[in-house]
């Protein structure tokens, strides 16, 4: 194939550097331009041109005015010669044709988009799509999916919500489409073997999805400001800036080994979210500078709360901040600083640290002997080309009790090649045994003569020092549980409450039973209902009595325990006569999370709770009464009420996953039907029966980007019509949201407010009175939210019964 060489090519600005230009922002707003001195623009060569300032496409020169024009007319290349499309300086929109479509989709193998520039912002491939912002989907303007794709001194831009000041030419300048920031991904990519040198990925949210088995990048400029990274199997970046534009925001990064690259922040960062988990995938800094942790600027591995003890550490070397000093990155954005997700490297671990050893085969495959960094004679000599640089676990975190059979916790190492795969397994503990010190896996024993049950650490370590660390629950030999020697036996039920009388032979220890209460039609236990049960390893002795318990007969089941003895067999009591109206202090319903049976049960009972989609119970120090409950599926929590009633009132406290005011994954709508119709609601004067009553519902817009739009709405057969024309956009959706809906006559108001700032929502609708004394709230799929009181009072009622947890 012949090659071509430019004869007049365009750099733009006046300094010249080698090497990348660290820079707040991809405007440069009167800086230096990033010119790369090392390329002379001149000495490039390609097989096809794309040349904006041509009168029309020269098939037969193989000259282009578009990049599409020039990659359809293009074959794929290969690894020995791949096809190089020359892009010469210009911008180049890449406009989206049909829905759920990329601007430009690459899928032949070994093909080159080659800027002919020395300047990568002389380059531009861009569209400005995101999602309910020109796309149904996240507006993806290059999506690859084929092996071998390189991409070299250019940008590629999804300016939906950014502006683009091209260089020397005010005209080509690019607008944003709103200012409301959605996903708008600028760049996927997946196959294996890519390379990006000398490129700019620009956009706000999710700028690029990394989705190859291996790619190389070096002297990129990237910035987003959450979920703009992805990782795929292996990445290596060299050289590089790394950016959130709005001062914050966690980048979703996995399984990346950054060298010498600089990450800019000015309120904080992190690299990975809780909830997905990405923290298991871990990344690699070496000689990187991260911004300057601080209090309200937290520079963290894990968004959120991270999870205990981490298998895979993330791992540093010579990290530093933005001031010079060594870099403090804590576990979690929230609580207490901790600092045990990262280990600085030891020297004997550095050296297989290479491009050449990461890259030359795919995790667990055999060598290809890829080398986009053109280092193999430098590695290979110095016997650095088959060291390990991961271990994978096998075994999970297992609880093993003393006297028992014990778990076995197995390691690989990778590069499956590596020289020496010997894994050696070590513990500080004298509460655990392990069957031998090395091979592939080994067997812990139990010996933890002790009361008291404990987490245990397992290293499995490579020949070159690299390890990773399991961790072993050891339980104490455990005992018969503990005999019941009086009771159990119900107390008359008093003060609004029923309770449960024993005693147990607990030998000094404490009793931790498991108690559940049910409600039945009769003394023989018909139709039995689950109503609360234990949590927290704290027996709940007594049950707050509701209204729907009213002639209901209460049964109580124990399985007698403490800390080490399994539970024993259960041991059940019902009452002899049923509740009565006056055995209740309040009609105000406020379940108690903490004992709350959250297993689904889609039946509609009067003065119980309808539990639709599946539901977890959490615990956490802002919830009320110390735990909550979130969905994990699209679900609801109704509570039926068949009485007649007049006024009521709701309130409810929750706390949304995402912290910014927002609340969902992505913008939704108020419609009931649709595939953008995400909302939640929160009910009042409603029947869950026959889904009729009111609400206040909410949901992200792209009007704004740290708000939700809040409506009241009527519900008739599960269908909602906006009760007025009032829609209030509120940024009052923060952990923690307290929310009041109140009926009084005709009125319905919502009143809401945060701790977290002084953001509020007012609303108020005129409603027609109905008999319903029903409540309860739905949310959608997406990003959770957290309930941690959610009552239900009637303005006759007494003063609230409270659950108790004793």
């Amino acid at each position: 194939m012949k090659r071509f060489t430019p004869c007049l090519l365009l750099a733009f600005g006046t300094l010249a550097c080698d090497g990348p230009a660290a820079r707040a922002q991809d405007n440069i707003k009167g800086a230096a331009e990033p010119i790369v001195a090392s390329i002379d623009p001149a000495t490039l060569t390609y097989d096809y041109l794309v040349d904006g300032n041509l009168a029309q496409d020269d098939p037969v020169a193989k000259k282009f005015k578009t990049v599409q024009a020039a990659y359809e007319a293009a074959p794929a290349g290969t690894e020995e010669k791949p096809t190089v499309i020359g892009i010469r300086p210009n911008v180049y929109q890449l406009p989206g044709g049909a829905p759920r479509t990329p601007s430009l989709s690459i899928r032949k193998n070994y093909i080159t988009f080659l800027g002919l520039t020395n300047n990568r912002r002389a380059v531009v491939l861009a569209d400005n799509r995101g999602l309910m912002q020109g796309a149904d989907d996240d507006g993806y303007i290059i999506d690859v999916s084929a092996t071998g794709f390189t991409a070299k001194n250019l940008t590629i831009l999804n300016y939906c919500n950014t502006d683009y000041e091209y260089p020397g030419d005010p005209a080509k300048n690019l607008h944003k489409r709103s200012d409301v920031i959605t996903q708008a991904v600028a760049l996927q990519a997946a196959g294996d073997k890519h390379v990006y040198e000398n490129v700019a990925l620009l956009s706000r949210l999710d700028t690029m999805f990394l989705r190859t088995t291996r790619s190389y990048f070096k002297n990129v400029y990237i910035e987003g400001t959450d979920d703009w990274m992805g990782g795929g199997q292996i990445s290596v970046w060299e050289n590089s800036t790394l950016v959130y534009p709005t001062g914050r925001g966690v980048m979703s990064a996995s399984g990346i080994i950054f060298f010498n690259c600089r990450f800019e922040a000015a309120r904080g960062m992190q690299f990975y979210k809780a909830e997905f988990r990405s923290a298991e995938r871990p990344n690699v800094l070496i000689n990187c500078t991260l911004p300057a942790n601080s209090s309200r600027s937290p520079v963290a591995w894990v968004r959120g709360r991270a999870a205990p003890r981490p298998n895979q550490y993330s791992l540093t070397y010579h990290v530093t901040d933005a001031n010079g000093k060594s870099a403090i990155i804590r576990d979690s954005s929230v609580g207490p600083p901790a600092f045990t997700y990262s280990r600085e490297l030891s020297e004997r671990e550095l050296p297989a640290f290479n491009p050449w050893n990461l890259l030359r085969a795919a995790p667990n495959a055999p060598a290809d002997d890829w080398d986009p960094a053109g280092l193999r004679a430098k590695y290979e000599s110095a016997g650095q080309g088959n060291l390990v640089y991961r271990m994978a676990l096998t075994g999970g975190a297992p609880s093993i009790r003393t006297g028992g059979p014990g778990a076995t916790i197995g390691a690989t190492v990778m590069p499956v090649r590596a020289a020496d795969p010997a894994v050696s397994w070590s513990t500080r503990s004298n509460l655990i045994s392990l069957s031998r010190t090395t091979g592939p896996d080994v067997l812990v024993i139990g010996q933890n003569a002790t009361s008291q049950a404990e987490w245990v650490a397992v290293n499995a370590s490579a020949a070159n020092g690299f390890y990773v660390t399991a961790y072993v629950y050891v339980e104490p030999k455990y005992i018969d549980p503990p005999a019941i020697t009086a009771g159990p036996t119900l107390k008359e039920p008093a003060n609004g409450f029923i309770a449960v009388d024993y005693t147990l032979h607990l030998g000094g220890k404490e009793d931790q039973s498991l108690i559940t209460w049910s409600v039945c039609d009769d003394a023989t236990g018909t139709n039995g209902r689950k109503i609360a049960v234990s949590r927290g390893d704290q027996p709940l002795k007594a049950l707050a009595l509701t209204p729907g318990d009213v002639g209901k007969y209460v049964a109580v089941a124990i399985e007698p325990k403490h800390r080490i003895s399994d539970p024993g067999p259960e041991v059940r009591v019902i009452a002899t006569e049923p509740i009565t109206a006056k055995d209740i202090r309040s009609a105000t319903v406020a379940p108690n999370f903490k004992n709350f049976v959250a297993e689904t049960n889609p039946t509609y009972v009067n003065g119980r709770w309808t539990v639709l989609g599946t539901w977890t119970i959490v615990a956490g120090d802002n919830f009320a009464n110390g735990y909550g409950i979130h969905p994990t599926t699209p679900g609801s929590l109704l509570y039926q009420q068949d009485a007649d009633c007049g006024d009521m009132q709701v309130e409810v406290l929750m706390a949304p996953e995402k912290t910014e005011g927002t609340g969902f994954s992505v913008p939704g709508s108020p419609d009931d039907n649709g595939t953008r119709n995400l909302h939640a609601d929160v009910y009042i004067k409603y029947d869950p029966r026959t889904r009729n009553g009111y609400a206040l519902r909410f949901w992200r817009t792209t009007q704004s980007t740290a708000k939700c739009m809040f409506q009241l709405y009527k519900l008739e057969n599960g269908v909602g019509t906006p009760l007025n024309d009032q829609q209030v956009l509120s940024g009052v959706f923060k952990p923690t949201t307290r929310l009041t809906l109140k009926v009084t006559g005709t009125t319905l108001t919502v009143n809401a407010s945060n701790n977290v700032d002084e953001e509020v929502l007012t609303l108020k609708g005129t409603i027609t009175p109905n008999r319903f004394g029903g409540a309860g709230v739905n949310w959608p799929r997406g990003s959770t939210n957290t309930y941690s009181r959610i009552e239900i009072s009637y303005p006759a009622s007494a003063p609230t019964v409270r659950a108790r947890s004793d």
